[in-house]
């Protein structure tokens, strides 16, 4: 730290970190030291003008990191949402036994994206804007296509139900994206198709390497299916997803099976994978087609790529985890339930 007293101009304190990066550098080497900067941030007042005139006359090569903080605040945003509003909100909803339609999921995830804040999220609310509007499903109705919404039906989650949520947010125009898929008591054929759906979607992920074709992330998702439940080859999605930036869906940069483009450091991906129309044995009709959805924001990187989604988790361990809480909630529930009826621990029936 190089603390600038008031009666100075700050450039004996700019003077020094400038030589310490100069310090830092290799010795032989006969290139610049390589710095990062913002170049969309216009200097305001003195002591950021002297700075930005200082660094320009450095020698140094200057790199614009503007779009990769960008990516980074963006899927940190949809992370958080994820987590800390949508998971909370539909446990409740599931815990309390309300009905609450998908719709209306929607339009609360909406407002919780567009003011981050309110989750604990440290961005500028005038630069977020959404990509479209968040989608729940549940109740044997799904649609893993990208152009697909929520309907007006109750989230359904009985025993054996399963619910698909996605969320795809802009920060400073810069697009990321997110989908979990939810199980309420899941039984062996759910997990059986949820684990090959996690391997082939991480086969996906590791498949995001400079010099890889395009069309070797989706082989790589394939051989999985093929490898481990080759009766679900036919239900899986087309695609493993698509490049993501400025716009969405970033033309000609479809992860298919038939796409030679070759993948280069930088680039960043909505990797997204399902199963589709799907069947399990199960006395709730609502219950016995299903689908199944997992998208993550992955960076292409040097040495393979880095996913900035991977705070929400989809591991089935954590569904557990969610499943046992809700168990231990019912019996609390009940427990109090009983006493209250017994005329125990509650002055109002003694």
């Amino acid at each position: 730290m190089h603390v600038k007293a008031k009666t100075e101009d700050g450039s004996t304190q700019m003077d020094a970190v400038l030589h310490a990066i100069h310090s830092q550098s290799k010795q032989g080497e006969s290139a610049a030291p390589t710095v990062g900067y913002i170049a969309r941030e216009v200097p305001e007042g003195k002591l950021l003008e002297l700075w930005a005139d200082k660094l320009k006359n450095s020698g140094f090569q200057l790199i614009d990191m503007t779009n990769g903080l960008t990516d980074l605040f963006a899927v940190k945003d949809k992370t958080f949402v994820m987590k800390n509003f949508v998971v909370p909100k539909v446990e409740k909803v599931i815990d309390e036994e309300k009905k609450v339609t998908h719709s209306s999921l929607t339009d609360d995830t909406e407002k919780a994206i567009l003011s981050p804040v309110k989750i604990g999220v440290k961005l500028k609310a005038d630069n977020v804007e959404i990509c479209y509007p968040p989608i729940f499903q549940s109740g044997g109705k799904f649609d893993l296509r990208l152009g697909a919404s929520s309907n007006d039906e109750y989230l359904y989650y009985d025993s054996s139900s399963v619910i698909i949520c996605a969320l795809g947010s802009r920060y400073s125009s810069y697009c990321s994206n997110v989908a979990r898929t939810y199980f309420i008591d899941a039984d062996g054929a759910h997990s059986k198709a949820y684990e090959v759906l996690l391997k082939a979607h991480e086969a996906a992920i590791l498949a995001l390497k400079p010099g890889n074709l395009f069309s070797a992330v989706y082989q790589a998702a394939l051989s999985v299916v093929k490898r481990d439940a080759p009766e679900l080859v036919p239900n899986l999605t087309k695609y493993a997803g698509t490049g993501i930036g400025l716009e969405f869906r970033e033309p000609g940069m479809s992860l298919n099976a038939r796409n030679e483009r070759v993948l280069k450091s930088g680039m960043v991906f909505n990797v997204s994978l399902g199963f589709q129309n799907l069947q399990t044995n199960t006395s709730s009709p609502k219950s016995q087609n299903f689908s199944l959805a997992l998208a993550d924001t992955v960076i292409v990187t040097d040495d393979g790529c880095n996913v900035a989604t991977s705070l929400s988790s989809k591991f089935l361990k954590d569904e557990e985890l969610r499943k046992q809480h809700q168990a231990e909630l019912a019996h609390q529930k009940n427990a109090e339930t009983a006493r209250r009826l017994a005329g125990v621990g509650s002055g109002i029936w003694r």
